[in-house]
């Protein structure tokens, strides 16, 4: 009878707490309740997402506007952003039932403030969710109709922070009437012209591909958008872009350049400039001025001859073959066919990245140094037990490179496999591979 009297300790009465809030959890079925009660028993939790996980599931939407538009806020902020969701749940709209579109919802309140209509003179006119985004986006921050169609993209996408740019601030800023090249947050600076072509790139763009096709178009030579965007220009936006901007000039001037030979060359140059090939010191100044089109293949088929019969490619002591790293989170693929077995497999020692090289005849050991600091992993495909495709596989889980013998692309049937996997994986294929 004493024990039962004796106060609980402070452990045992969070347990307590703990068990009955999950209790709770499992009688409330937020689900069931209509769009205005669901986000005001949003803004009645409180604690870290983490915590709230257990009452509102990780991957819901309601627990993706928690972390984006409850957690961290003031009293004032919470109550702000709360009327905004509350006069978007009057609307007949699917987009605070969708966890792919929330972190877009979060970034509407955010900047609801500074909108241009009001939300209450918005009606969506379609039924598909996206459209109703780009809709919403337009009518609240777009007052003269010229945002471009790939700056919207990057709204349903959920690339908010898209190469380096704040989309949402360029959004406001487009919509306010200001120039482009006047943004504050670009990686690199605008003329006219580039502004020009800029806003005329493809709906479906990223901001990178975006600005590649300006590039290209100012310079007559959108021929070579595919080429660029699956070399090592499609992947990022450096300090030294203007001088990858050469090696474009370089391959536009040469006449009847495969423009398959872009992606390794560049590849060569990196090596060239950051590690240093064989011997050689890396030369960070190195340039294309002075040489020929005939030299540079030369010497990047030599490089490649090289990666296949050595173990070394940077000066310093042998790299051992067992070399490894960090695999990416990403699962391998099988058909589970035994009469034409199909396998996609994640390489993860430099042997192996040797010796799908040199099976395959390309500079697919470059990427050693990439891999071991994971800004990407590369699997290869076999058919029947044959090599036939290498694939790279960026940090975002995006597919931005598949090359076979000799880089070649993908053939039909590869291409099917790796659709499979890719749907299987949840990776993106570029559009460009």
């Amino acid at each position: 009878m004493a024990n039962r009297l004796k106060p609980l300790s402070y452990e045992a009465q969070r347990a307590q707490q703990a068990v009955a809030a999950l209790t709770q959890a499992r009688r409330t079925d937020w689900r069931k309740w209509a769009p205005s009660r669901q986000i005001d028993y949003l803004f009645s939790l409180t604690g870290e997402p983490r915590h709230c996980y257990n009452l509102l599931g990780e991957e819901t939407p309601l627990a993706k506007l928690y972390e984006g538009c409850v957690y961290g806020q003031n009293g004032a902020e919470r109550q702000r952003r709360q009327q905004v969701l509350l006069a978007l749940a009057a609307k007949r709209t699917e987009l605070l039932q969708r966890p792919e579109v929330s972190a877009a919802v979060a970034a509407l309140t955010h900047y609801y403030p500074l909108r241009r209509r009001e939300l209450a003179d918005w009606q969506p006119r379609s039924r598909n969710v996206y459209r109703q985004l780009e809709s919403l986006v337009r009518h609240l921050f777009d007052e003269y109709g010229d945002v471009p169609g790939w700056l919207l993209n990057s709204w349903t996408a959920g690339r908010l922070q898209d190469g380096g740019v704040n989309i949402a601030e360029l959004t406001l800023h487009l919509g306010s009437g200001h120039a482009l090249r006047r943004f504050q947050g670009l990686p690199v600076p605008l003329t006219k012209k580039l502004e020009h072509h800029l806003r005329l790139a493809p709906a479906g763009c990223t901001f990178l591909e975006a600005l590649r096709y300006a590039q290209l178009a100012a310079r007559d030579a959108l021929a070579w958008f595919g080429a660029v965007l699956e070399s090592r220009m499609g992947r990022e936006i450096g300090p030294d872009d203007a001088f990858w901007l050469t090696v474009v000039d370089f391959f536009v001037a040469a006449p009847m350049v495969d423009p398959r030979h872009f992606g390794p060359v560049c590849d060569w140059i990196h090596e060239k400039r950051s590690v240093g090939i064989g011997d050689e010191p890396a030369q960070p100044g190195f340039s294309l001025k002075g040489r020929s089109m005939v030299s540079v293949l030369a010497q990047t088929e030599q490089w490649h001859r090289q990666l296949a019969q050595v173990r070394r490619y940077a000066p310093g002591p042998v790299i051992p073959l067992t070399t490894t790293w960090t695999p990416m989170p990403v699962p391998n693929f099988t058909n589970n066919s035994k009469k034409n077995p199909v396998l996609i497999t994640q390489l993860l020692t430099y042997g192996a990245l040797l010796e799908e090289g040199r099976e395959l005849h390309h500079c697919v050991a470059s990427y050693l140094s990439s891999c071991r600091q994971g800004r990407c992993a590369i699997f290869g495909l076999t058919q029947a037990g044959l090599r036939a495709v290498t694939l790279e596989v960026a940090a975002g889980g995006v597919i931005v490179q598949a090359r076979g013998k000799h880089n070649r692309p993908m053939d039909a049937s590869e291409r099917l496999w790796v659709q499979r996997w890719a749907t299987d994986a949840r990776l993106t294929i570029s559009k460009h591979v």
